[in-house]
C-alpha cells in the first residue's frame, strides 16, 4: 500500500513497485504529485485502485477545480476533473487496475464516496470495495 501518511510513499525497485513522489495537501504545486508504477514487475500486481481525498481546507470536491491526469506509458492521457461531485464527498475512487493474467487493464471509476461520521475516508475506500485492510490512525 502506498500512502502518504505515516511516511508510506511505496518503491519503484521492491514491493509494492510503486512510488509516490510527494504529498502535496494544498494544490499549490505546479507538478502535483506524481504515482509511478514500475511495469517492469505487473506480473506482481494484483489491482491498484487510485484514490484521492480532501482534507483541511475543503468540506468535499465540490467547487475544488482539481484535476487528476492518468499518463499511461503507451496511449493518451486520461483526465479526471473532480468538478463532477455533487455529493459532499471528502473522498473519490478515480481509476482501478487490475492486472487480468496477461495484462493491466484500467477501469475508470469516478466514485465519489461519503464517510460515515467518524469513518476515515480510507477505512470509506476499503469498505466500498470490500478489502478489509487494518488502517490505522494517522496525522501529518
Amino acid at each position: 500500500m502506498v500512502h502518504p501518511l505515516g511516511g508510506n510513499f511505496g518503491a519503484l525497485h521492491a514491493p509494492p513497485y510503486i512510488q509516490l513522489d510527494g504529498d502535496d495537501r494544498t494544490g499549490a504545486v505546479a507538478a502535483g504529485e506524481n504515482l509511478t508504477v514500475n511495469l517492469d514487475h505487473q506480473d506482481r500486481i494484483k489491482r491498484i485502485l487510485i484514490f484521492v481525498t480532501v482534507y483541511a481546507g475543503a468540506r468535499s470536491f465540490e467547487g475544488l477545480h482539481a484535476t487528476v491526469t492518468l499518463q499511461p506509458q503507451h496511449g493518451a492521457p486520461v483526465d479526471f476533473t473532480l468538478d463532477e461531485c455533487r455529493v459532499p464527498s471528502t473522498v473519490c475512487a478515480l481509476a482501478l487496475i487490475t492486472h487480468t493474467g496477461s495484462e493491466l487493464v484500467v477501469q475508470r471509476e469516478a466514485r465519489y464516496l461519503v464517510p460515515a461520521p467518524g469513518v476515515s475516508p480510507q477505512r470509506t475506500v476499503d469498505q466500498a470495495y470490500g478489502w478489509g485492510l487494518d488502517w490505522s490512525p494517522a496525522r501529518k
